[in-house]
């Protein structure tokens, strides 16, 4: 058939859907990483410049060690929400002016984000020495287009 939209002539297509059902085995196994593992850590980023760190713990005073911007503010609060009512999810009885100067909320918890752009997990055990390092990619490739013995 030309047209194959549904709706037109759904009865010619219905062994063919039916087919499709019954081939379906439930749901499907979890798939692997695409590339190789990578180490994933949280930490925080600077609302200014991006920097990360690990710490956890911030003090009222401290600075982004990049851009020098205030690490204890509203920017960098969990609780930061444009959209709530003075820009703080949690329960304040006065709005904070500026939400990039340093303030002493105590209602503050960092925000924290995945970083997964570590170093890369170690696949399988190191060559044995003599022998250059080889990528699996290289060693795929090698195998592909190696020379034969008898030429």
């Amino acid at each position: 058939m030309k047209y194959r939209q549904p709706g037109y002539r759904d009865s010619e297509f219905k062994d063919e859907r039916d087919k499709k059902h019954r081939d379906n085995d439930g749901p499907r196994p979890p798939r692997g990483p695409r590339g190789m593992e990578r180490e994933a850590r949280l930490v925080r980023r600077c609302f200014q410049c991006g920097h990360q760190e690990t710490t956890d713990v911030v003090d009222t005073t401290a600075r982004c060690p990049t851009c020098t911007a205030a690490v204890h503010c509203c920017r960098n609060c969990v609780h930061f929400d444009p959209g709530a009512r003075f820009e703080c999810r949690e329960p304040i009885p006065a709005k904070v002016m500026s939400k990039i100067v340093a303030n002493e909320c105590v209602s503050f918890r960092p925000s924290t984000v995945l970083d997964a752009t570590g170093r890369r997990i170690a696949a399988g055990p190191p060559p044995p020495t003599g022998e250059p390092a080889m990528s699996p990619g290289r060693a795929a490739f090698e195998a592909l287009f190696k020379k034969k013995e008898g030429a």
